[in-house]
């Protein structure tokens, strides 16, 4: 009797709904894990993006903005440049001139901190660094050999912010030598000349 009761109590109720088998608590713990993985993966790669993105306008904001201060105190510094050669040239005091050039030192030393530095313009011309205001021939200097500096070029980082205006030598052609051909032609208009002047006294 006892035993009857026991495979009754056992056996499973009409209707009752079967449960499913819970997973694996160590197969859900590596699932959620690779999961957070690959969340905190695409995170990182969009700070870097969105990190990198700023970093890039910020620096490019910046260089623009010191470019703009150079140019502007590039005039500023042409005027020291200019009352030094009238100091020299109307001798008004060596103080005087030993003044302004150290507060042209001074001046052009903070401009160096921010990245500015003169273009030299001796020797070869450089057409992204110079400009060729005037050309001049010559036998006696090489061809594109600055001659001249008219004004002073200054340059930002590795880009020119001013380029240097010069004077460039160009070499002479040799003259090519007459032809048989050549003195003909001018016989011919010689010859011309002649002919309409003797037309225009006999008239």
């Amino acid at each position: 009797m006892a035993d009857e009761e026991a495979k009754e109590a056992e056996a499973p109720v009409e209707g009752e709904i079967k449960q499913e088998q819970p997973l694996d608590p160590l197969a859900m713990k590596d699932w959620q894990i690779a999961e957070l993985t690959e969340d905190l993966k695409r995170l990182q790669a969009e700070f870097d993006n969105f990190k990198k993105r700023s970093e890039k306008g910020w620096n490019e904001r910046s260089r623009l903005a010191t470019q703009r201060l150079m140019a502007d105190l590039l005039a500023v510094l042409d005027s020291f440049d200019k009352a030094l050669e009238d100091a020299d040239d109307n001798c008004d005091g060596e103080h005087l001139k030993t003044g302004l050039a150290n507060l042209q030192r001074q001046f052009y030393q903070t401009l160096q901190k921010e990245g500015l530095r003169e273009i030299e313009a001796h020797g070869k011309f450089d057409p992204f660094m110079h400009e060729a205001l005037t050309l001049e021939e010559r036998d006696d200097a090489e061809d594109g050999k600055i001659l001249e500096v008219y004004q002073k070029g200054y340059a930002l980082g590795q880009k020119a912010l001013r380029p240097a205006r010069v004077k460039v030598a160009k070499k002479k052609e040799p003259e090519q030598p007459r032809t048989k051909e050549d003195h003909a032609h001018d016989d011919r208009t010689d010859h011309g000349q002649k002919s309409e002047e003797k037309e225009i006294q006999e008239r």
